[in-house]
């Protein structure tokens, strides 16, 4: 005959199994439904390449229009700033900035009008004694597709190595 507290600890077992159970088949629902729009993934890789060109081209209007107003910007030292505050960022490193590349890009559907992109990029600056030197940013965007335009309304940066 099992005591009081051994049918609690197996009443608790069986709950922790059938929850384990319950969220994994949500959670393979989920990617099932939600994995993949290969769609939005291209159209989102595009304007992540293209958001360095329209940086170094200085074409600050063009970058505007792909960040939403309600951007949200996590520097690197935790510091919060909006799409103002990131494209003033942009302007006064400009004259610095000697090229952008991005070496990692990975993007990812969670939504038929979400994703998420991740990547590395190496950015150029040239000193005032004209020596260059490298900055590593990883970064996590979040753009969601309104009114049939993708933008991005959130981005988070950490320092990186390559």
């Amino acid at each position: 005959m099992w005591s009081s507290s051994s049918r609690i600890a197996a009443g608790v077992c069986l709950i922790i199994v059938l929850t384990g159970v319950l969220t994994s088949s949500m959670l393979y629902a989920w990617q099932t439904k939600h994995h993949g729009n290969p769609d939005a993934e291209q159209a989102v890789t595009k304007l992540e390449q293209e958001w360095f060109a329209d940086q170094l081209a200085l074409n600050w209007a063009k970058l505007k229009s792909m960040i939403g107003e309600d951007f949200v910007l996590t520097e690197s030292d935790g510091k919060l700033g909006n799409r103002e505050s990131m494209l003033e960022g942009y302007k006064t490193e400009s004259s610095l900035t000697s090229s952008i590349k991005m070496t990692f890009l990975a993007t990812h559907a969670v939504a038929a009008d979400a994703v998420i992109a991740t990547g590395l990029d190496d950015i150029t600056l040239r000193g005032k004694d004209g020596r260059t030197s490298h900055r590593y940013e990883r970064f996590t965007d979040t753009w969601v597709l309104r009114d049939g335009r993708w933008q991005c309304v959130a981005e988070q940066l950490t320092l990186g190595q390559p």
